[in-house]
């Protein structure tokens, strides 16, 4: 996982020739955390919002999160 753009709360990772982009934001309630997965310039799965339970996340940990779930997409999906 690598910081993407100058914006916090970005980030990517390469997966199965995917790329994986994540956001994370700071809301009223905790952090929200979203996916999306590109193959080139096409987006192959849309922004999809992932739960983060059980814990008081951190940025990095609500991160994670949501690139597992993007590598779950991945292999489930594509």
């Amino acid at each position: 996982m690598e910081a993407k753009g100058v914006d916090m709360g970005d980030y990517q990772e390469v997966y199965k020739g995917y790329d994986l982009e994540v956001a994370v934001e700071q809301v009223m309630t905790g952090v929200k955390s979203h996916f999306r997965v590109l193959k080139g310039d096409e987006v192959a799965i849309g922004w999809r919002l992932v739960h983060v339970d059980g814990y008081w996340p951190t940025e990095h940990k609500a991160a994670e999160a949501a690139l597992e779930a993007a590598r779950e997409a991945v292999d489930r999906e594509l």
